[in-house]
């Protein structure tokens, strides 16, 4: 047994984590650099409520009130916060399947030229069509890097911290919106067309990250490995980690390969089967999803995504600042800045909590907690002292923004990126992320109509809509998801092929672990019994 950096990484050990993490700075790095594209989207999402609360903004899309104000009319604001992730999913049913065959690395700098595009169309839009354009076209680029990100993090890092790192996705989206509220209150203090101009010329620094750092950015080891290009994945491995040490890389490379083997060996070796095309794009691995063996674990993963829409994400984080000026609330943007803060800090804690508590008990417990917290919104909404009842909504907003981004707002993407088998990851990953802009599609449509006053007018009553779509989420996921923490690709893989229930393999894996130590001991006995007695 040769240590590196005093662990042993021919062995997947999840108490090793800590150690591991120590020496992953590197890692970190990258990982860091290809969520940046995720940040993006964060931006995307809260883009439409933070430039309709800009006064500037609102007269030059906007209609004129009979009061002399302006209002950017329902349809329009469903519109522009529908199209992207209606152009999202577009993009991912043609590029997932590309995945496979191009690999991860190329999709980075198609989706920033995509992406400035995009941009470009948003800025110089004359009226609220071409807006809707830009906005559509930037989708495009969001849905891309929405997939290549968890994707790339989760089949490259080492099994003990997939998890931690996996976190890196929602945080990148937390950090997004965030950033966007910090610019658009810069901006609000700003007199002409740079008081909305300056939250989407912001948006160019995420593409032209990404486009500087592309040609220096490595390829996915395990891709790599899986075309048989074992030397490019050891030194895509080294650029990834940067360690001396040779060994190193030959172990991370059997790590992989046993893996694929495995996977194979369980679910049948595919790569040579006569491939299935649709329009001519190679569709074997997103059949193969739905198939008897890989379906429950195709609608966990998809599941585990989409449960943060129906639990009221859209209507929280992305019409926070809008939804508070609605209501009344004076200092609307300082109260949403402080609510991103505190969406941001939570969503940090996050990191180590997965690895930690696990995924199971992060997600479950805690979506019926949100459900209360959007039951005592609702009733709050029906108080007729409007100014009191408003600061109680936003109290909930508070609780309720911190409780989700320490639960299902990071833990859900940690499960939906990992519970795929490896072959099928990017497959996978595609259909989250096709139906995530499912449900973005019909909550950014339907959310304005809700809370707009040319409209539902709900105020605070919206969170029984939410109630009810959440305490689905919430049953469903308790019956869904299982416990993931600690286990490797091929452990998950045995449970799902022993047809375990999800809920229950946690305790599967004790018994299992219980049983083999027991007779590990006993051999050890056996064979220290016959040592003696040869001895003697």
């Amino acid at each position: 047994m040769t240590l590196i950096h005093g662990v042993d990484y021919s062995v997947v050990d999840p108490d090793n984590k800590w150690k591991i993490l120590r020496s992953q700075s590197r890692f970190a790095l990258w990982a860091l650099l290809i969520s940046t594209g995720v940040v993006m989207q964060g931006f995307d999402i809260v883009a439409g409520g933070q430039l309709a609360a800009l006064p500037e903004f609102r007269e030059k899309f906007g209609v004129l009130k009979s009061d002399g104000t302006y209002l950017i009319p329902a349809h329009y604001l469903s519109a522009w916060n529908s199209i992207a992730p209606a152009t999202e999913i577009i993009a991912t049913f043609i590029f997932a399947p590309l995945l496979e065959r191009f690999g991860r690395k190329w999709g980075i700098l198609a989706a920033s030229i995509i992406s400035v595009a995009g941009v470009l169309l948003q800025q110089l839009a004359p009226d609220w069509r071409m807006h809707l354009a830009g906005r559509g076209v930037n989708g495009i680029a969001i849905g891309m890097m929405f997939t290549i990100s968890p994707l790339w993090i989760g089949e490259t890092c080492r099994p003990e911290l997939r998890g931690f790192f996996l976190c890196f996705f929602n945080t990148s989206i937390v950090f997004g919106q965030f950033a966007i509220v910090i610019v658009s209150q810069g901006s609000s203090h700003i007199s002409g067309k740079w008081q909305w101009w300056l939250p989407v010329v912001a948006m160019y620094i995420f593409p032209l990250i990404l486009t500087i750092s592309w040609p220096f950015f490595p390829e996915s080891p395990y891709w790599l490995i899986r075309r048989g290009r074992v030397g490019d994945a050891k030194k895509a491995l080294r650029r990834i980690y940067g360690f001396n040490d040779t060994e190193y890389y030959d172990i991370e490379v059997r790590r992989i390969e046993e893996e694929i083997r495995l996977t194979n060996d369980l679910h049948g070796n595919v790569d040579n089967t006569p491939p299935k095309r649709i329009l001519g794009i190679n569709v074997q691995a997103e059949t193969e999803c739905f198939n008897k063996l890989n379906r429950k674990r195709t609608f966990t993963a998809i599941f585990a995504a989409s449960a943060q829409q129906m639990i009221g994400a859209t209507f929280v984080i992305g019409y926070a600042t809008y939804f508070l000026e609605l209501i009344g609330v004076k200092d609307y943007f300082g109260a949403s800045i402080a609510l991103y803060v505190v969406m941001l800090v939570a969503s940090t804690a996050a990191f180590p909590l997965t690895e930690i508590f696990g995924r199971r008990f992060l997600i479950v417990g805690p979506q019926f907690v949100l459900c209360l917290m959007l039951l005592i919104m609702g009733i709050l909404g029906c108080i007729p002292d409007t100014k009191r009842a408003s600061w109680g909504i936003v109290g909930m907003l508070y609780v309720w923004a911190l409780i989700y981004q320490l639960s299902i707002g990071a833990t859900g993407f940690v499960l939906a990126s990992e519970i795929a088998t490896m072959r099928l990851r990017a497959a996978t990953q595609g259909f989250i992320t096709i139906t995530n802009s499912v449900w973005g599609l019909i909550m950014q449509f339907t959310v304005p109509y809700m809370i707009n006053p040319d409209a539902g007018d709900l105020g605070g009553k919206v969170g029984f809509i939410f109630l009810a779509t959440g305490l689905i989420a919430g049953f469903s996921g308790w019956w869904l998801f299982p416990e993931t923490k600690g286990l490797s690709f091929e452990k998950m893989d045995e449970l799902y092929v022993m047809n375990v229930p999800p809920r229950k393999f946690k305790e599967t894996v004790a018994r299992s672990d219980g049983l083999e130590t027991v007779l590990t001991d006993i051999k050890t006995s056996k064979c220290d019994e016959g040592g003696f007695k040869q001895g003697n």
